[in-house]
């Protein structure tokens, strides 16, 4: 008998829709379709840790997860689905794939644009795509299944390489190295370019025991940059977060000016500098040569750069770094290291 380890955490592929409100549901139609739908000689464990929409999620829901799997994990399970919301994806899968980064055992997450019972729920194909990889593939890490809007397979992605759905048209991508593969007509088709081989994925992933000294902080802190950005804002006079994380423009760069008015990420990082919280900056490529004067004045003031890799993981990496490790050495050599191929050249 085939076993898979089946993680429900709500999302709209656990959800149902009553008139215009689609919420989580104790009822969903998830386990009854996958019962119906699924092939007879598949034995699911079924548990489901938290039921929230990934809207909602924060890291410690994280913790959760991982927790989840470490209390049920049998060494005849052939791998793990966990479900999951739209919105937060992206930042699920890259959590989980430095958590998973490197265990044996294929880690699929599933999310649906519609309730399953819906029956044009992307979750369907999506659900479909994930069992037959982990049983006819077998090939360890983290990945997410997504059918994008207008096309008629589902895509596979590196969990670690995913950024944020778009708006609009809800497509998932990288944006940076594609798909890794994609399933249709009961086939997978791998794309070599920017991709690790298999051989290179099973060598990084060899370990078949979980990583149950790592765990995510709820206390790492975003700042986005836009124009007017007026850092007075942010008092951390109450409470101090153990790092913070500085997105840049697509440039590699943030408001540096000097003026009076607090808009300047430099003036704030100075008058800040006593209270010694790291400072990060990301997205920003590893292959720049040129860079912007803005960026240069942040470097003076030793902000570190989490390069190559997406504003995701960067702060996958910090919350896990922070809450993980008690030595500075070992935080910087875990952001560094590239755990599950998240660092691309781009």
């Amino acid at each position: 008998m085939k076993k898979i380890l089946l993680i429900l955490t709500g999302g709209t592929i656990g959800s149902e829709k009553k008139g215009n409100i689609i919420n989580v549901s104790k009822n969903n139609s998830l386990v009854s379709f996958l019962l119906k739908n699924s092939d007879k000689k598949i034995n699911y464990k079924i548990v489901q840790p938290i039921n929230i929409l990934s809207e909602n999620a924060i890291p410690e829901d994280w913790n959760n997860i991982v927790k989840c799997v470490e209390e049920n994990w049998e060494n005849d399970f052939l791998g793990i689905i966990i479900t999951h919301g739209t919105d937060t994806l992206s930042f699920a899968s890259a959590a989980l794939s430095q958590y998973f980064s490197n265990f044996n055992k294929p880690v699929v997450l599933v999310s649906s644009d519609k309730p399953l019972k819906d029956r044009k729920a992307s979750g369907r194909l999506n659900l479909k795509a994930a069992i037959n990889f982990i049983i006819k593939i077998k090939l360890p890490g983290v990945y997410v299944p997504y059918k994008n809007p207008k096309k008629n397979f589902v895509s596979i992605f590196i969990g670690s390489r995913v950024k944020q759905i778009n708006s609009y048209d809800n497509i998932l991508d990288t944006r940076v190295s594609g798909i890794f593969c994609n399933f249709k007509n009961n086939n997978f088709i791998f794309f070599k370019k920017k991709n690790p081989s298999k051989n290179t994925i099973k060598r990084n992933c060899n370990s078949s025991k979980l990583n149950k000294n790592l765990r995510f902080s709820n206390n790492v802190m975003i700042i986005r940059p836009y124009p007017g950005l007026n850092y007075n804002l942010y008092n951390l006079n109450k409470i101090k977060p153990k790092a913070i994380l500085h997105e840049l423009y697509h440039s590699g760069t943030t408001n540096t000016r000097n003026d009076k008015k607090n808009l300047s990420l430099v003036k704030f990082i100075k008058e800040n500098n006593f209270r010694n919280i790291p400072f990060f900056i990301s997205p920003i490529s590893s292959k720049k040569k040129n860079i912007y004067a803005s960026l240069k004045h942040l470097l003076k003031l030793n902000v570190k750069c989490l390069s190559g890799i997406t504003f995701e993981t960067a702060y996958a990496k910090l919350t896990l770094a922070y809450e993980s490790f008690n030595n500075e050495k070992e935080k910087i050599l875990f952001l560094k290291k590239n755990n599950f191929f998240e660092k691309i050249d781009f």
